[in-house]
């Protein structure tokens, strides 16, 4: 898969992995909201403290890797470029070819191995501003989600894109408010939705919740505690490392905690899919029925603003088998976003699963008529056809 670098000139505005093609656009930042009772672990349960991966290792190139891009950042003829253009034009340069996989890289495996996600792809953009001298910032987008499916455990990856910030003149009496800037990004699409400027201890707090999930899939259980705790000390109040540390916890049994994470997520924190599901599993664990039919009911009632929550939580319930439930998300989803594809196919797969051939095949037929790319569209028209076309 080529990955290219478009431009799109956007005016600056004011306000937090990720499938396509890096761009560039102009953008600006705001302030986030934090709750004031902070989460506190015991590390007992997961043993001595793991060795992991420090933040300055995760932007760290190799000598080689370093010496070839300040090459071509000092040549004569890019003196009169602005710095953050220049580490845009190299980027041009060395992504040509480089395609996206679901695992989360540092800089150097990013640019040796030519691939990564979307946050791989910003690490790299990060490294690479560093040694140029060029201020960077950080955007959370909704965005169409990649699933990422490791055993029993189901990532969707969070879209973030990197800001190559102009440099500006301090001028006396002017408090600068947003900064412009060239933004670099995996697949642009123009669903996007901008969701939330993020700080740079948010942003690596990303990074090590990523790699907390992998330890997740892979039952190291204790490497994940570890990492996590990393992630929540960067960003106290990311729902994303919350959430992975209560299904942490309830994985090893430490039930008792696991539960006063999720209500701490699940009143503090504006997504709450993911927790209330999860939370959910524990109730049901526990044989609290009535509990689990209240969290049903706030399930129901929840008016997320967001498809891909509903997108997410309908994909994670189609996979583990659930399929009148998955119809419940993804017709939520689909009530958002009426636009989006993805909504209308999950419900035409679940539709399916339960033996509704006619319903599978009217939402194919929406899929169809909502979707652009013509792979996309090639596999719908196949679907319909085996379901008999005339459904």
């Amino acid at each position: 898969m080529k990955v290219l670098l478009n431009v799109l000139i956007l005016s600056v505005f004011l306000l937090a992995g990720c499938a396509g093609q890096p761009s560039l656009q102009q953008a600006g930042s705001a302030p986030g909201q934090s709750p004031g009772k902070k989460l506190v672990f015991d590390s007992a349960p997961f043993g001595e403290p793991q060795e992991i991966l420090r933040v300055e290792d995760i932007y760290r190139l190799s000598a080689g890797q370093e010496a070839a891009f300040l090459q071509y950042f000092n040549k004569p003829a890019m003196r009169n470029i602005p710095a953050h253009e220049r580490v845009w034009l190299y980027l041009q340069e060395i992504t040509m070819d480089f395609g996206y996989q679901g695992e989360t890289y540092t800089a150097e495996e990013a640019l040796t191995r030519a691939s990564g996600n979307c946050l791989s792809l910003a690490v790299l953009t990060t490294a690479l501003a560093k040694l140029a001298g060029v201020e960077t910032g950080y955007q959370l987008v909704d965005s169409t989600p990649v699933f990422e499916s490791y055993g029993s455990v189901v990532f969707k990856a969070q879209h973030v894109r990197t800001k190559l910030l102009e440099p500006v003149s301090p001028q006396a009496g002017v408090h600068v408010l947003s900064r412009r800037g060239l933004l670099v990004d995996y697949f642009p699409q123009s669903n996007d939705r901008f969701v939330s400027n993020i700080s740079e201890p948010e942003y690596n707090a990303m990074f090590y919740n990523n790699l907390a999930g992998e330890a997740i899939a892979d039952e190291d259980y204790n490497t994940a505690f570890w990492l996590l705790r990393k992630s929540l000390e960067l960003a106290p109040d990311n729902p994303g490392s919350i959430n992975a540390m209560a299904v942490l916890h309830r994985r090893v049994g430490q039930l008792e905690k696991a539960e006063e994470i999720f209500l701490y997520g699940i009143e503090n924190m504006v997504d709450k899919v993911s927790l209330l599901r999860n939370y959910r599993v524990l109730l049901e664990q526990q044989g609290r029925s009535d509990e689990v039919r209240d969290i049903n009911r706030r399930l129901a009632l929840l008016k997320d603003p967001s498809p891909f929550d509903w997108l997410n939580a309908g994909y994670d319930a189609f996979s583990e088998g659930d399929f009148t439930e998955a119809i419940f998300f993804y017709r939520k989803a689909a009530a958002v976003a009426p636009y989006l594809h993805e909504s209308h196919a999950g419900l035409a797969k679940a539709y399916y699963k339960i033996g509704k051939r006619k319903d599978a095949a009217r939402e194919f037929r929406k899929a169809l008529a909502n979707s652009q790319r013509p792979s996309t569209r090639n596999m719908y028209e196949a679907k319909l056809m085996a379901l008999g076309g005339n459904h």
